[in-house]
C-alpha cells in the first residue's frame, strides 16, 4: 500500500512543482509598466551641428489636494538647440500615459501614448493639424550620458 501511495503521489507532486515553476515564469499581464524613469531620443547631429529630439524624466511627486497626479515630468525638446524644459503633470494608468504641455516656446500640446519596459511610444498633438508620433526609449538622459557630451 505504501508503494501505491508513492506511485500516485509522485506524479501529483511533480505536476504541482512544474505548474508552480511555469506560473512563476509567466509575466503577469495585469502588471503595470513602471512609468517613472528617463525616456529620451535626444541626440547631437555632428554633421549639422544640431541637438535634436525630445526627452522626459518622470518622478514621483507629493500628492496635491486638488489634483490626483502623483507623477511629475520634466519635458524638453530640441530642434537645433534645446528649448527650456517644462514641468508637466503625468497621468499613468495601466500602460497608458498622458501629459499636457503648457503654452511655452515649444507650444502647447497633449502627449498620449503607451509606456513599457522599453520606453514610451505615443502622439504629441499641438493642434488637430499638427500631430507627431514619438518614440522615447527608456535610457539615460542626453545630459547625463557622458558619451553624448
Amino acid at each position: 500500500m505504501n508503494t501505491l501511495i508513492h506511485k500516485a503521489l509522485l506524479p501529483f507532486l511533480l505536476f504541482m512543482s512544474m505548474s508552480a515553476e511555469a506560473l512563476a515564469e509567466e509575466p503577469n499581464a495585469a502588471e503595470e509598466a513602471d512609468c517613472t524613469g528617463t525616456f529620451s531620443n535626444m541626440y547631437y547631429n555632428l554633421e549639422a551641428g544640431d541637438l535634436l529630439g525630445e526627452e522626459i524624466k518622470i518622478v514621483v511627486g507629493a500628492r496635491r489636494e486638488k489634483e490626483s497626479y502623483p507623477l511629475i515630468g520634466i519635458f524638453q525638446m530640441a530642434v537645433g538647440a534645446p528649448f527650456d524644459p517644462v514641468l508637466v503633470d503625468v497621468r499613468c494608468e495601466k500602460n497608458e500615459i498622458e501629459f499636457v504641455l503648457p503654452k511655452s516656446k515649444i507650444g502647447a500640446g497633449v502627449f498620449r501614448g503607451r509606456v513599457s519596459d522599453k520606453g514610451i511610444h505615443g502622439t504629441l498633438t499641438h493642434s488637430p493639424e499638427v500631430k507627431r508620433e514619438i518614440d522615447l526609449p527608456r535610457r539615460a538622459s542626453y545630459w547625463d550620458d557622458p558619451i553624448s557630451q
